[in-house]
């Protein structure tokens, strides 16, 4: 069977936080590697708002090392998952503001 969309995108986090604790030195929760390596989709971990505040937390020094890194193309798609990942946040707010 298919993995769902939900599912290939909690993949897809957990390899991007992966990509960002290990470019940090840091060590990586067995939990969120296997999330990360496992192709049955048996071990989805949604670590969204443990990479979010990850990213919130960093230097502006650690955020363009790792950020900005032009030679790797998981630096390009963290830096895309966060713009999308902010934009979405402000949409939230906006309409919460608009509607509540």
């Amino acid at each position: 069977m298919s993995p769902t969309n939900k599912e290939l995108q909690l993949r897809k986090n957990c390899q991007l936080y992966v990509y960002l604790l290990v470019s940090q030195g840091k060590e990586v929760p067995e939990e969120v590697q296997e999330c990360a390596d496992s192709y049955d989709f048996d071990f989805l971990v949604d670590c969204v708002p443990q990479l979010s505040n990850e990213i919130e937390n960093l230097d502006s020094d650690t955020f363009d090392k790792i950020m900005n890194n032009k030679e790797s193309e998981k630096a390009r798609e963290l830096a895309y998952w966060w713009e999308m990942h902010q934009m979405a946040n402000n949409l939230g707010e906006k309409i919460v503001k608009t509607y509540l």
